[in-house]
């Protein structure tokens, strides 16, 4: 038996027994009897894998996206989608459009959760799709509302955005600006692109940005009234799930 699989199955073994629940590092070697260095360097590449995630630098891990593809363990961050499911494929049957829900994951954006706007409405809750971040307004928005310091490590790993990639953004400065002004305006709307308009808001919990709403729609459709109505709708929508994350949170303290 190769005594690293070994170890890598038991963290797993663990994770998925509370999947929702972060376990600190500390804990996690304490309960299945390893040392704390060997944990960490298990746990690194576990995470690098996509096998399990990680709430910040230093926070503690849970399930990842990769262990949910495999597993089918229910959605990935369940608790987001339960507090999303039912504002959005509301919104989704009143615009007619198809929204999505994101969040960043390591340097990747990652869609948890989408409803199809179409007269056969369709909910996707079993995806978990990776896109690059500069790419999407999902992954914008995420991008403006991290700490400097995961901004920074962001840059260092993916570098800028090439060219093509997002209109009037290629340099550093450039690229901090486009971030501030996402942070100021609270939102991202794209009409960069021929035929695809796009716009996304944020979704909070504990004072942070934990994930964005997303909506994407022909660019012919993206006007007057309707457009009104879309920008409307995904705040509203974005805010009403923001509300839930947090009475979720506190129906679980008390």
């Amino acid at each position: 038996m190769i005594q690293v699989l070994n170890r890598a199955f038991d963290i797993l073994d663990y994770l998925s027994s509370e999947p929702e629940e972060a376990k600190g590092l500390g804990e996690i070697a304490s309960d299945l009897g390893l040392h704390p260095a060997t944990c960490a360097n298990i746990l690194k590449t576990m995470l690098r894998r996509g096998f399990v995630d990680q709430d910040a630098p230093k926070g503690g891990y849970r399930l990842g996206p990769s262990a949910y593809r495999l597993a089918r363990n229910g959605p990935y961050r369940k608790d987001l989608v339960a507090a999303a499911e039912a504002p959005m494929i509301s919104l989704a049957k009143e615009l007619q459009e198809t929204v999505l829900i994101a969040v960043l994951r390591q340097y990747e954006r990652v869609i948890l959760f989408q409803v199809e706007g179409n007269q056969n409405l369709q909910v996707r809750s079993d995806i978990v799709s990776r896109t690059e971040v500069y790419r999407t307004v999902t992954g914008r928005l995420l991008l403006a509302y991290l700490p400097d310091e995961r901004l920074e490590s962001f840059i260092i790993a993916r570098g800028l955005p090439g060219r093509g990639v997002w209109a009037g953004v290629k340099t550093k400065a450039q690229l901090i600006a486009a971030l501030r002004k996402i942070r100021k305006d609270g939102k991202v709307i794209d009409t960069s692109q021929p035929e695809i308009a796009a716009a996304a808001y944020p979704i909070w919990q504990n004072d942070t940005v934990v994930a964005a709403l997303g909506l994407f729609l022909p660019k012919f459709r993206f006007k007057g009234e309707h457009r009104r109505k879309v920008l409307a709708g995904l705040e509203a929508t974005a805010n009403e799930i923001t509300r839930r994350l947090s009475e979720s949170a506190e129906r679980k303290d008390s």
